[in-house]
C-alpha cells in the first residue's frame, strides 16, 4: 500500500535543516546517518511504496545550492531503481 509524505522545505536553511527534517517526517530507522548516501541507501531498501512530497523546494533550492542539485539527482536515480517509488518537487 502507498504511503504518502509531504516534507516542507520553507524552513530549510542547511544540510543539517533538511536532514532532520526528513528525520521528522519519513519513518527512518533509527541508525540513519543523516547524510544523502544513507537517504539513498533508505530509499532503494524501505521506499518501495513511498510517494514523495516535497513542496516549497524553492526556497531550499535558493539556500542549499549544490547540495540541493545532489538531492535531486540522488531522488532520481533512486526512482530509476525502486519501481514504485515516486518523488516530486513542487516549488
Amino acid at each position: 500500500m502507498e504511503q504518502v509524505f509531504y516534507i516542507d522545505l520553507m524552513e530549510v536553511h542547511n544540510k543539517e535543516d533538511l536532514q532532520e527534517e526528513l528525520v521528522k517526517e519519513l519513518p527512518l530507522p533509527d541508525y540513519y546517518g543523516k547524510n544523502l548516501d544513507a537517504f539513498y541507501d533508505v530509499l532503494t531498501e524501505f521506499g518501495g511504496e513511498w510517494n514523495l512530497i516535497f513542496y516549497n523546494s524553492k526556497f531550499a533550492e535558493y539556500r542549499l545550492g549544490k547540495y540541493f542539485d545532489a538531492l535531486k539527482r540522488l531522488c532520481t536515480e533512486a526512482s530509476e531503481d525502486v519501481p514504485n517509488l515516486k518523488i516530486r518537487f513542487y516549488p
